[in-house]
């Protein structure tokens, strides 16, 4: 009987980690139906289930939590013998330079170097924010890049990092805080802040210029914090990753507004060079970010 794989003790982790399916499957890079039909199947063949469904939370069956703890236990030992073999076929010394164009990130690599760097004590770490990407992985500047933009063309591999959802942070007396969520017309009448001026930001060159919408203002601020501050004063609105928000809501004196009825997801990618030997603590880096909580990150 040789049911369970190595794909079905990482969906047992990753559900019961997140405890929401729709989670998961983000996790995972899996669609929601993908993730549905693995856990239906691998629950038909082992004749039990592992979940409780309740409408707020996944919850471990007895069986459920027996198969996580053998889940654990084999995932850290296949996942550390991998990352050994290939320490001793390419070695533990060097440098990883990494850039990023999410302003945010600076909550959570802070843990992410902390991680990484007790894998690998031997390597220099340098990061930096990144304003061209092509420009900087082909001068190699970064060896990999943290980025919104989606694949443009196969010099560049791009490797999946983590989902993401878009919100617009509101003072809580702002004339739509009222408002379920935020339609794209609403910006036109709307004070926009922005870490990045206004010819390199995403938000408003991929979302507001195509469908020739212009913010009734447009400020340049570059601290978050700063920007949390302006929006709370009334100075304007801005877009924040609902991650990176959420802890400061509750008594900042903002909202966050969904954009749009079916909300603005984003997909954070690692980006580098197709044609460079990636060294082994590259590809680690990219895994401890991607097995990284949204919690943990906020």
């Amino acid at each position: 009987m040789h049911h369970l794989e190595i794909k079905h003790l990482r969906m047992v982790r990753a559900i019961a980690e997140t405890g929401n399916m729709t989670k998961a499957a983000d996790r995972l890079f899996l669609s929601q139906s993908a993730l549905s039909q693995q856990l239906k199947d691998i629950e038909g063949k082992l004749k039990g289930d592992l979940f409780f469904r309740t409408s707020r939370k996944m919850i471990l069956t007895s069986i459920g939590k027996k198969l996580l703890q053998t889940a654990e236990h084999i995932l850290e030992t296949f996942e550390d013998a991998e990352l050994e073999l290939a320490k001793r076929v390419s070695g533990d010394k060097g440098e990883l330079k990494v850039g990023t164009q999410c302003i945010f990130c600076y909550k959570w690599l802070p843990h992410i170097m902390k991680v990484f760097q007790g894998k690998f004590p031997s390597i220099d770490f340098e990061i930096g924010n990144s304003d061209d990407p092509v420009r900087e992985l082909e001068t190699k500047k970064y060896d990999l890049i943290i980025t919104a933009g989606p694949p443009t063309d196969d010099t560049y591999v791009y490797s999946p990092l983590f989902k993401d959802q878009m919100v617009c942070i509101l003072p809580e007396d702002h004339l739509f805080s009222s408002q379920s969520y935020i339609h794209w017309q609403d910006f036109s009448k709307m004070d926009l802040i922005s870490h990045a001026e206004k010819g390199k930001n995403k938000f408003y060159q991929a979302a507001l210029k195509p469908k020739s919408i212009e913010p009734r203002r447009f400020m340049t601020v570059g601290q978050p914090q700063a920007i949390i501050e302006m929006v709370a004063s009334g100075f304007g609105v801005s877009i924040f990753p609902g991650w990176a928000i959420k802890d400061s809501l509750p008594a900042s004196g903002i909202i966050a507004r969904p954009i749009t009825r079916s909300g603005l997801p984003l997909t954070w990618y690692a980006a580098s060079l197709r044609n460079t030997k990636r060294p082994v603590f590259q590809d680690e880096f990219v895994h401890i970010v991607s097995r990284l909580n949204l919690a943990d990150r906020a």
